[in-house]
């Protein structure tokens, strides 16, 4: 179904004007939706049945509307607003499928009247784990809060190229059994063998939240991989990097060891906050880096809170910066401290 041809009252979604020039456009695959309950006190399902949506395009979960999407033709899941319980990670293989929210930008778990996939099952590595290629996610919020070491990240990106996603929240840490786990996160940029998340671009993101929990262990952003494949061309633009956190060696992105990480990653206008309660201390850097092989984290006028010491003390110079004023050729990028 072209999304120029939505029904009446579907249109008011404003799905056609999403993102930097929504890349969907006229000759989109199928549209499903999800609602929050299936009854005639759930606006949405009223909505859409009224205007002749059938009842085997609108599910109730993330998982089971994904399960009907076919790879490749631009599928496009609808997501209505409130808070969905998934009880098992959505594999994200299909490629050119896509996800839009119409709760609204940036949501904050059930804060207003937005859109939430949530998990708290205590086997689930993570709510979505995207392997397909060029597909986009816009204004939804994962959140994981399984109860248990063993849930690791609310958005993990193994394999899937071009990844794009705007306007969404990706929260990890929000169980107490989480927050000291080492490589625990609320989004995970991973490559195993034969894994190659390339070009994935977040703009105007929420990652981690300040809110949840302190954690004393795990990051907001992590990075890890093998030889065989990294994270290449990597990109967060306007996107807030925030977190809990009182222990000062645990930064809030982190580069695993040895190979995770080509080429380059990009934070451009970001921001980078930690909470510690009543300003009692500082973490000690913000980007901590294992990784051995070179690559360049570049800061393009971003900035971080106090809650920092320093942006990178690792000695590995592939962390730079620049700004108004950054070295004698202005603009040029320049190893941070």
């Amino acid at each position: 179904m072209p999304l120029t041809n939505f029904p009446h009252g579907v249109t008011s979604f404003g799905i056609p004007q999403y993102g930097q020039g929504f890349p969907l456009g006229v000759g989109a695959g199928q549209v499903y939706y999800t609602v929050t309950e299936k009854s005639a006190t759930n606006y949405f399902y009223v909505q859409l049945t009224k205007n002749g949506i059938p009842g085997n395009r609108i599910f109730l979960t993330l998982a089971a509307a994904y399960a009907a999407t076919t790879s490749g033709q631009n599928d496009v899941i609808v997501a209505t607003p409130g808070t969905y319980t998934e009880t098992a990670t959505t594999t994200w293989a299909n490629d050119n499928t896509h996800l839009v929210g119409v709760g609204g930008p940036q949501s904050r778990g059930n804060m207003g009247n937005s859109v939430c996939f949530n998990t708290t099952t205590i086997t689930l590595a993570s709510v979505v784990e995207v392997t397909g290629d060029n597909c986009c996610f816009y204004n939804v919020q994962l959140r994981n809060a399984g109860a248990n070491a063993a849930c690791l990240s609310a958005l993990k990106v193994s394999d899937g190229e071009n990844f794009y996603a705007e306007g969404c929240h990706f929260v990890g840490h929000a169980a107490a059994t989480q927050v000291g786990t080492a490589n625990t996160c609320s989004l995970w940029l991973y490559t195993a063998s034969t894994g190659k998340p390339w070009g994935a671009t977040f703009v105007n993101c929420k990652i981690g939240d300040a809110g949840e929990r302190v954690r004393t262990d795990g990051y907001p952003i992590y990075i890890s991989g093998t030889a065989g494949g990294t994270a290449k061309y990597v990109t967060f633009d306007n996107c807030v990097i925030e977190g809990w956190c009182e222990t000062a060696a645990k930064p809030s992105v982190y580069f695993a060891a040895n190979y995770c990480i080509d080429r380059y990653i990009l934070f451009k206008d970001c921001f980078f906050f930690n909470y510690w309660v009543n300003q009692a201390d500082t973490q000690g850097e913000v980007i901590g880096n294992a990784c051995g092989t070179t690559f360049y984290c570049v800061l393009m006028g971003s900035t971080c809170n106090a809650g920092f010491t320093a942006w990178n003390t690792t000695g590995l110079a592939y962390i730079h910066a620049c700004g108004p004023a950054a070295g004698s050729a202005m603009g040029t990028a320049v190893a941070a401290t």
